[in-house]
């Protein structure tokens, strides 16, 4: 069974009214960087706040042992999402190797820059299943430049090749390679390029997010009105192209403009897409599953974040950043089937989304329509899970 398959089967068991476990955690092991890149939340820091919260992370012993605690209670993938740049922590290929001694599946989105022999051969032979690099541009200067390091494109292009010519010799599957794009003023013509790039290298895939403001100096980065209406023939052109090349994407998921103008407004867009304006009331159904299929978001019932400093919460967002509770003393297992975590549920269950949900992560939006279609096929007995 598949990661989808699996998140939608837990979910009906829940509305069932059975606990089951986290399908995964998002795994932040440091908000350290070696790149300065224009669309990064660090951008709103102070150096001096940044360097007072990489003194708060947790330390190796404790993050293997989440990794093992996940696996005790039914985990199936651990994703390092960023932060700062994962590779930047020492520990973290070690981190990566129990993830599949574990039998979990495995995904990181990384900058592509910090990849020697040892990791790459590491990450190739025990076969972790996805890598996402942020390239932003098939032009290395713009990508240079959003990404703020003269030499980042080259280097992590370098990197890319480096993985596929040891795949080939290895006879690998894995990793799979993907690429993350942040679209923005500086890229958004050079979509079709990128396929091209992606297709000649050998990439299985390009995900394209819109750029989210997280401090004003980003602003000017932001797509207009007009750059919108553009993008939409581009986006048109492109999918035929990474059709034609064989490139998976996600492109189609965009020629509606709000997922890019409402970056900072998620929240509205959640409840749009489940019939409601942000501040009604919702009546609800007796059918507990019925009433589950509704939801603006499945995040607290499937998934995790952990912050360097130990900080637990659903997702990326200022719930993770004020948590009340950390992993460096609780474990996984108290958290997420005690009350800790069914506060967050019931707050999702009264359909009221908080600040907090503003700027949350358009492919997440995404993910919770899939469910509520996976949720319908299920019940409906359609799923093939």
């Amino acid at each position: 069974m598949g990661l989808y398959e699996t998140r939608v089967e837990r979910l009906v068991r829940w509305a069932k009214g059975e606990k089951m476990p986290p399908v995964t955690i998002e795994l932040i092991p440091t908000e350290r960087c070696n790149l300065n890149c224009k669309s990064c939340w660090r951008r709103g820091w102070a150096e001096k706040q940044l360097r007072k919260r990489y003194e708060q992370e947790m330390s190796d012993k404790r993050i293997l042992k989440l990794i093992e605690e996940g696996a005790e209670i039914g985990l199936k993938e651990v994703a390092f999402v960023g932060g700062g740049e994962p590779l930047m922590r020492s520990v973290t290929p070690r981190i990566m190797k129990e993830i599949k001694t574990n039998k979990m599946e495995g995904d990181l989105v990384t900058n592509g820059t910090l990849f020697n022999e040892k990791i790459i051969e590491l990450l190739v032979r025990i076969g972790w299943d996805r890598l996402k690099f942020s390239i932003d541009s098939p032009d290395p200067k713009i990508h240079d430049y959003l990404r703020g390091k003269k030499g980042a494109f080259k280097t992590a292009i370098k990197n890319i090749k480096s993985f596929l010519k040891l795949k080939k010799k290895l006879k690998a599957e894995k990793p799979r390679l993907l690429l993350n794009t942040v679209i923005s003023k500086r890229n958004y013509k050079l979509l079709p390029d990128l396929v091209e790039l992606s297709s000649e290298i050998g990439v299985n895939g390009i995900w394209l997010l819109p750029l989210t403001v997280f401090d004003e100096s980003m602003r000017n980065l932001k797509l207009t009105e007009d750059n919108i209406r553009e993008f939409k023939s581009i986006l048109m052109s492109s999918i035929k192209l990474a059709k034609e090349s064989g490139i998976e994407n996600n492109f189609a998921d965009f020629l509606d403009p709000k997922y890019i103008e409402k970056t900072e407004n998620m929240d509205e867009v959640m409840m749009e897409d489940i019939g409601l304006k942000i501040k009604e009331e919702y009546p609800g159904f007796d059918d507990p599953i019925e009433n589950f299929k509704f939801l603006p978001c499945y995040a607290p019932w499937i998934h995790i974040t952990i912050l360097p400093n130990g900080n637990i919460a659903p997702c990326f967002s200022p719930w993770v950043w004020e948590a009340e509770k950390s992993v460096k003393n609780h474990s996984l297992k108290e958290l997420w089937f005690g009350d800790y975590f069914d506060k967050f549920r019931n707050i999702i269950l009264e359909r009221k989304l908080p600040e907090n949900c503003k700027k949350c992560c358009v492919w997440e939006v995404f993910n919770n329509r899939r469910f509520r279609e996976g949720i319908d096929r299920y019940l409906k007995g359609e799923f093939a899970g």
